[in-house]
């Protein structure tokens, strides 16, 4: 089974088309995003509220261009939003789960016939505004030693922005509230041998490396990846999150235990070269086609 897998495709508009272009060319059997869809930059729908322009792209332009490439092809797409797009519009691309894509947050999924897929969107704290998808990372490290964080935000889970903050003293007693607890639960679901898909990277890797050469991944993630490789359960782990990371460290792989960790990167808004991992999954093997 070869699939296309890659990440945060809202670091340009053009890298939407780019992937299906890709995806059609390689012959995929699945495409698989790990977060970060909608744009930074929406010119065409500039004249209108954050909220309504990612609604708008995501209606106008992001499930329209599914919907062609699916005419021409029937490579399965699994996807889901990440830290920089907010949650509201997340009920526009519910309206097509299950039918023109499936959206991997919080789910286990079939992906082969011997492989499934799991995924999980949220990432620890950062220092941006948008606050939908962050979360304490665990009771043991609530976000990354040496990030700057901001605790204060907006969230759109009501359909407007509303100011909120992040309680880390909530998080520091009480571990359901933390992205640790989220993948524990996640974990129950877990039946076959998998491949993980994650926005936020394992921390300390080559993966998660910022442009001040700081770690700024999830522990969460790491420890959830440790548990299943040593059981022989997870087939291999994907990311983004952090763009820069793979320019930093040289490298767009790293290994866990007994699992391959990779994380593409993306290059910035501006024409930049569109960035993918292709795989082939072999059984519960898998090979790196193109990095």
């Amino acid at each position: 089974m070869k699939f296309l897998y890659t990440s945060d495709i809202h670091a340009s508009y053009e890298h939407l088309f780019s992937m299906l272009k890709k995806a059609r060319k390689k012959a995929v059997d699945a495409i698989v995003v790990g977060g970060d869809i909608v744009p930074h930059y929406l010119p065409q729908f500039e004249d209108c509220h954050i909220l309504q322009a990612q609604a708008l792209y995501l209606r106008q332009i992001l499930v329209p261009a599914i919907e062609e490439f699916r005419k021409q092809s029937r490579a399965k797409i699994y996807l889901d939003m990440g830290n920089d797009d907010f949650i509201c519009g997340r009920k526009i691309l519910e309206e097509r789960d299950g039918e023109l894509f499936h959206l991997l947050h919080m789910k286990v999924l079939p992906f082969s016939e011997s492989v499934d897929i799991a995924g999980y969107m949220n990432v620890p704290p950062t220092p941006y505004h948008r606050k939908d998808w962050e979360k304490p990372d665990s009771k043991r490290q609530l976000f990354a030693p040496g990030n700057l964080v901001d605790l204060q935000g907006v969230v759109s889970t009501k359909g407007y922005l509303e100011k909120t903050a992040i309680d880390l003293d909530v998080a520091r007693h009480y571990s359901d509230n933390t992205m640790e607890s989220d993948l524990e639960a996640l974990g129950k679901r877990i039946r076959k041998p998998f491949i993980f898909v994650s926005h936020a990277p394992p921390y300390g890797t080559k993966l998660d490396v910022m442009y001040d050469d700081n770690h700024v991944g999830s522990l969460a993630v790491r420890e959830f990846i440790e548990k299943w490789s040593r059981q022989d359960m997870l087939v291999a782990s994907f990311h983004g999150h952090i763009h820069e990371s793979p320019e930093r460290t040289g490298s767009i792989e790293s290994a866990i235990g007994k699992a391959r960790c990779f994380n593409p990167g993306q290059g910035d808004w501006g024409g930049s070269k569109f960035q993918f991992v292709l795989c082939d999954l072999l059984g519960e093997t898998l090979e790196l086609l193109r990095s």
